[in-house]
């Protein structure tokens, strides 16, 4: 790998990690250093990472994980290239840090051998807008386009279609691209890889889509729900079960991620906005039911699919991919445990069904605040088994702190609602 750095005139390498959010850090380093680096000898301040070791400084390790070596497909200064390598998180003494997102996700892999072999894609949705001159982000878009839309003027198709070359030349395996229901929304599909590779994938597409949005004067943003009078951005997690695996398995699949969806929310859709999205439109799911061809259904089973295929549609953009992941597959794994089966597929849309038939059919709805989704994540011991004890303590005690900043903020709502009126 050094050898072939240096025949790439590659001169700095990025070890990126990611936070307890879900955001890309990274630690860059002359290629002189690589070899310290792969040795895992390259420390930070992990005490300056959010979810880490707050309050205290702590020389953590950067653990990188050879195979995800890539080059970054732009130029640095003096035509110099970058590339990257992707870590874990260890301690000082070498021995793996417990609140690490890409080691909790290995954990949950590593305890689920009913799961062994499943192969996972991810359809990722966001949204190009126009660039600004100042500080402030803006929601602006030239574009008009809906579903499968082409235009040939169009500047979000040509940096979506860039996006996808990069990704492509870092080794992100893309299956599609279209244009999203809303103007300016689009949305990418990363093939079918190992749980690890695709949650490493989710984080690779967020920097360079952004990165090379910017060469078109669009910003891009994963944020679950910019605009409320258009489609929110999903990220739907399909998983694809091991050739072996049979009918039977999969519903026990289904079953499982129904029972634990409510707490599994909180981790899937971690942000106040991401609850604006989970409403009844735009073929966003708002219960816990399974179906083989609603659309708004919160977890789909095409049918007829060998290898099994299960689709968990209620995923946002702006989740944490390695926890999502790993709650995810900790919730499959039970349901697979405890043989649990998730009850008759529901035919036709969600939306249509009654107060008395859900209550009938003991149809649950999601959490509907970030707060509720707290509450139900503290109830659920599968899926705080999944994140362990120093993560599901600090996402939470973070999350907490981030809902009552938003109930304490005044919104333009309120004063267009009431300033005059009282």
């Amino acid at each position: 790998m050094v050898r072939l750095a240096r025949e790439q005139n590659v001169r700095f390498v990025r070890l990126v990690f990611a936070d307890i959010f879900g955001v890309s850090k990274n630690v860059s380093i002359p290629v002189d250093e690589l070899e310290t680096a792969l040795e895992g000898r390259i420390t930070f301040d992990g005490g300056s990472i959010d979810g880490f070791v707050r309050g205290e400084e702590l020389d953590m390790l950067l653990r990188p994980d050879p195979s995800t070596f890539a080059i970054y497909p732009w130029r640095a200064a003096g035509d110099a290239l970058e590339a990257r390598l992707i870590c874990d998180i260890a301690m000082p003494d070498g021995s793996p840090f417990e609140g690490c997102p890409r080691t909790t996700l290995r954990r949950a892999i590593e305890s689920a051998p009913a799961l062994s072999g499943q192969r996972i894609a991810l359809e990722i949705e966001f949204f190009l807008f126009e660039r600004t001159s100042g500080e402030g982000a803006s929601t602006v878009t030239s574009d008009v386009g809906s579903y499968f839309d082409f235009s040939a003027n169009d500047r979000g198709e040509e940096a979506r279609n860039a996006i996808v070359a990069a990704l492509r030349s870092m080794g992100v395996p893309i299956a599609s691209a279209h244009h999203e229901h809303g103007a300016g929304q689009h949305e990418i599909d990363v093939a079918h890889d190992n749980p690890l590779a695709a949650a490493d994938h989710a984080l690779t597409l967020r920097t360079i889509a952004k990165h090379v949005a910017a060469d078109f004067d669009l910003e891009a943003t994963f944020m679950p729900k910019p605009l409320a009078d258009r489609a929110g951005s999903g990220l739907h997690v399909d998983f694809q079960l091991a050739e072996a695996s049979d009918d039977e398995t999969a519903l026990y699949v289904v079953g499982g991620l129904l029972a634990h969806a409510a707490a599994t929310t909180a981790i899937c859709n971690p942000t106040v906005n991401s609850y604006k999205r989970l409403v009844a439109a735009w073929d966003a799911p708002i219960y816990g039911v399974w179906s083989e061809r609603s659309a708004n259904a919160l977890v789909r089973v095409p049918p007829g699919q060998k290898p099994a295929r299960v689709e968990m549609r209620s995923p946002d953009p702006a989740c944490n991919p390695y926890l999502a992941l790993a709650v995810l597959t900790g919730a499959a794994a039970d349901g697979v445990a405890r043989g649990t089966l998730p009850g008759p597929a529901l035919v036709g849309s969600t939306y249509e069904l009654t107060e008395k038939e859900r209550r009938e059919r003991g149809i649950r709805t999601l959490p509907k605040s970030l707060r509720q989704a707290i509450s139900e994540l503290d109830g659920d011991a599968v899926v705080r088994a999944s994140l362990g004890d120093h993560l599901y303590h600090a996402f939470r005690d973070a999350k907490l702190e981030e809902y009552e900043r938003y109930r304490r903020a005044v919104h333009p709502w309120e004063r267009e609602q009431y300033l005059r009126l009282y």
